[in-house]
């Protein structure tokens, strides 16, 4: 099945082999390595920002911690079971969450349509856990501000449409 008929009378090599070259760089099986060299590790490296920035300009700064919390943290068993400040790092207490989101991302496979990526990767033993702190920080609960960890604005848009333009421009068959 073809999305695309184009026409040409007269001669049309040069468009063919245009065609030819835009077909070959959108199949699945290029956009998969697209979406696992330059996606896939685009979004792992914006990720890891939020985290160090506490927040940017995806998701805004995020939320203080609480006094309370800081008060916990300066008790001697949180600080030796987990290295964390009083107010510092925010949305880090044991770890878990930020190496789940920066950890990376489930290799891009081919589908019918094209790729496909997911970004965190799958969550493993525990996926119930995660997916509830993960709830938390995009949310927020009684339990606490919203603090996401995870988004995408124009700027990430921007940064996928000029790599795929250079894929495009770039490709050579046989990746």
């Amino acid at each position: 099945m073809s999305i695309l008929d184009i026409q040409i009378v007269g001669d049309s090599a040069g468009v063919e082999r245009l065609l030819k070259h835009l077909h070959s760089s959108m199949s699945a099986e290029s956009m998969t390595h697209f979406l696992n060299t330059k996606i896939g590790p685009y979004l792992q490296e914006r990720a890891k920002a939020r985290f160090r920035g506490e927040g940017d300009d995806v998701v805004g700064q995020w939320a203080p911690l609480s006094e309370a919390t800081m008060s916990f943290r300066r008790s001697g068993r949180e600080r030796q079971l987990w290295s964390v400040g009083d107010a510092h790092p925010i949305n880090v207490r044991t770890h878990e969450l930020e190496r789940y989101i920066t950890g990376g991302f489930d290799p891009a496979y081919p589908t019918t349509m094209g790729a496909s990526l997911l970004f965190p990767h799958r969550a493993g033993r525990g996926g119930k856990k995660i997916r509830d702190k993960i709830n938390q920080a995009q949310q927020g609960s009684s339990k606490g501000p919203k603090r996401p960890v995870l988004g995408v604005n124009e700027r990430d848009a921007t940064f996928v449409l000029v790599e795929l333009a250079f894929h495009i421009q770039s490709h050579q068959s046989g990746l």
